[in-house]
């Protein structure tokens, strides 16, 4: 609490004196205000009542590669779905700790194929954990060892992360072997040779298709595989 001013010293109304107390009284006064006032409004500046415009404003916090999901994103899905839909989503954010969370409950909840095992993979080695990612990988060749996205990313994986040229050059070989038709034929050649090997000779493509053609991939799919065209030199591709 503020300390009583002495009484002023009585002076003519032209003692300089006169008004320097009039002065202070009024600063102080003035001062007290203040304080009175803050204390006043302290809990509605803290704790703004809803419906306001401090209250309803969203603390600025930024995610890591764009933001939350749109509303209605995974209306009406079964949860195991809805977790893998939004690890499409923050996969095409680049939010890797986030698509890791979502794909590994979609796993949990039942929904496991070739394809998010080898999503997930991808989401692992982009984070730096290249031994989840091959853990992956394999996985995902044992549930399908007709996926080719699952076997080519270990090309890569052993490349870029693993740093084992001779390792990614038999991965890519074996790859063309193994799928001489497949979507990434082209690029298993560039690399082995970046990763100095001599790529195996052309096979003759056969006349008819050994398999039926995959069915139209969905579009969060063909907007994943869009994202790697910004990774380089071996980039894993998505399913």
């Amino acid at each position: 609490m503020a300390k009583n001013l002495p009484p002023p010293t009585p002076a003519t109304p032209s003692d300089p004196a006169l008004w320097m107390s009039y002065a202070l009284v009024g600063l102080c006064g003035l001062c007290l205000g203040i304080i009175g006032t803050y204390f006043a409004l302290k809990p509605q500046l803290l704790h703004p009542p809803t419906g306001t415009a401090a209250a309803d404003a969203v603390p600025f916090e930024p995610a890591a590669m764009g933001g939350l999901p749109p509303a209605g994103l995974t209306a009406g899905q079964p949860p195991a779905q809805a977790d893998r839909t939004l690890g499409n989503f923050y996969y095409d954010q680049r939010n890797w700790a986030q698509a890791i969370r979502c794909y590994e409950s979609a796993i949990r909840q039942g929904s496991d194929d070739a394809d998010i095992r080898t999503d997930l993979g991808n989401a692992y080695q982009f984070s730096g954990q290249p031994g989840q990612a091959l853990a992956l990988y394999e996985q995902a060749q044992k549930l399908n060892p007709q996926h080719e996205f699952s076997l080519f990313n270990q090309g890569g994986l052993y490349f870029n992360a693993l740093h084992n040229p001779t390792k990614a050059i038999e991965i890519w070989t074996a790859y063309l072997a193994r799928f001489p038709t497949g979507q990434n034929v082209a690029s298993a050649r560039q690399l082995i040779a970046t990763a100095g090997g001599t790529p195996p000779a052309t096979p003759l493509a056969p006349a008819v298709p050994p398999v039926p053609a995959a069915p139209p991939a969905q579009a969060s799919d063909s907007t994943e595989q869009r994202l790697f065209q910004l990774v380089s030199p071996a980039k894993p591709a998505k399913p």
